[in-house]
């Protein structure tokens, strides 16, 4: 005896693609321009600090010296006397900016260059910012900044010689008003020389350094690329090797199975020939072809997702032929009583549907395979809210165990594994118990696909 109640709706054909998406590699940069950009440490050490407070210290001090060099003696003169209070000011400013070289190098130091030009100040807040430009700036910007630096440097040397002897920076004058010691023009260029060469070595170390940090970085990211490269090639090579494998597999099956069903679905047209007037033994030939026919069909859609290895199978088996599947076997003489109740079934993604029927499918044919002659029990469940519920159920047979290898069940629990579901399979209370659960996912309708 056979029931079935079915509550279906119409599923679309489309086929959604399960296999991941392709993994695209992310390939760094050949290499950094040198030198690397400006980047305030995240750290720095307490000397580091300390040399900071010196280098504004030396700048300020060596301004306001320069300044008071200059400054009127008098108080009559109230518009010099605004100058030379602006021009401290000025002198501090630059000094305190020097906090910021780091971040700052190129304007700071090329204001720095301009103030001697315009004020009188003196340069060594531009010779302290010298260094970093050469450290992270370009070689124009280096030269340039270079060049101001030195005009800079003339211009504050120039004014000190062009001060009285007793007012120079860097003239001695003893206790009793003597001046002891007068720098000549040499002096001064060779004070401006020294004053510009330690600045332009510290630039020079610096840059090095900054030089050999970033290649140190550009090896470290040369290594990394490399891995990956490695890494995306060891898995072309295992797809390529699973390919060939896959298409091996598929001419063998089509070389040896396909012929072998073509040849069962021959002698089944012929004896349908031979008995013309035998009824049952015609209408079995004919069930027995068109099943031959349907696996054709079956196994030419496998071997097609073989060879192309693109995780889609095409359009195929899905809800609605459960019904069918149950008739097929109840008109071979098996006792199957079945209850399909799918609702919102137009909404189920394609591998959903035909993950349910080939577990179906399989959980029969070892039913009928296992326990001859014993009444099956098919239960389907599936719907948005509680995804899909299969159950099918049969006592056990009490003839001895025909030989099995145990991939019928393994192939069902990987198909519910792969989708995120379970199934268990085994003796219950007398009866032999296949139960599966798959969760529920819907056609994807977003464009483009």
């Amino acid at each position: 005896m056979w029931s079935a109640s079915v509550a279906l709706r119409t599923l679309g054909a489309m086929s959604v693609p399960l296999g991941p998406a392709p993994a695209t590699a992310s390939v760094p940069p050949a290499g950094l321009s040198y030198p690397p950009p400006s980047r305030r440490p995240a750290g720095r050490s307490t000397w580091s600090r300390l040399g900071t407070v010196g280098a504004v210290v030396v700048a300020g001090t060596s301004s306001l010296v320069a300044v008071a060099l200059t400054a009127p003696t008098s108080g009559d003169d109230d518009l010099a006397m605004l100058g030379s209070i602006l021009a401290m000011i000025a002198g501090l400013v630059l000094a305190g900016c020097l906090v910021l070289r780091r971040e700052f190098p190129v304007p700071i130091c090329l204001a720095a260059s301009v103030a001697p030009v315009l004020l009188p100040v003196d340069a060594a807040a531009a010779l302290l910012a010298l260094p970093w430009v050469w450290a992270v700036a370009r070689t124009r910007t280096v030269v340039l900044c270079t060049a101001a630096v030195t005009a800079g440097t003339a211009a504050a040397l120039w004014r000190d010689a062009a001060r009285p002897l007793g007012a120079r920076v860097f003239s001695v004058v003893d206790e009793a008003g003597a001046t002891s010691y007068e720098p000549g023009i040499v002096a001064f260029v060779g004070w401006g020389l020294f004053f510009l060469g330690v600045s332009v070595a510290a630039g020079v170390v610096r840059r090095s350094r900054a030089m050999t940090a970033a290649a140190r970085q550009d090896s470290r990211d040369a290594r990394e690329a490399t891995a990956a490269v490695e890494a995306r090639s060891a898995v072309l090579q295992d797809r390529m090797t699973r390919q060939e494998e896959r298409e091996l597999i598929a001419r063998e099956v089509h070389d040896t199975v396909a012929h072998h069903i073509a040849t069962i679905s021959l002698r089944a047209s012929v004896l349908e020939v031979q008995h013309p007037d035998d009824e049952p033994t015609r209408d079995a030939a004919r069930e027995v072809r068109a099943s031959a026919q349907r696996a054709v069909a079956e196994l030419r859609t496998l071997l097609h997702s073989l060879r192309t290895d693109d995780g889609d199978l095409l359009p195929g088996t899905t809800l609605e032929d459960l019904v069918p599947l149950l008739d097929r076997l109840r008109a071979g003489g098996a006792q199957v009583w079945g209850t399909v109740f799918v609702t919102e079934s137009h909404l189920a993604a394609p591998h959903v549907t035909r993950a349910t029927f080939r577990i179906v499918q399989e959980a029969l044919t070892n039913a009928l395979k296992h326990a001859p002659g014993e009444p099956v029990s098919v239960t389907v469940r599936a719907g948005r809210a509680r995804g899909v519920e299969i159950r099918v159920e049969n006592p056990l047979s009490t003839l001895p165990a025909g030989a099995g290898t145990g991939h019928g069940v393994t192939g069902m629990q990987e198909r519910a594994e792969r989708l995120g579901g379970t199934l268990t399979a085994g003796p219950d209370a007398g009866r032999f118990v296949v139960a599966a659960r798959l969760p529920w996912a819907e056609v994807d309708h977003s464009p483009g696909r």
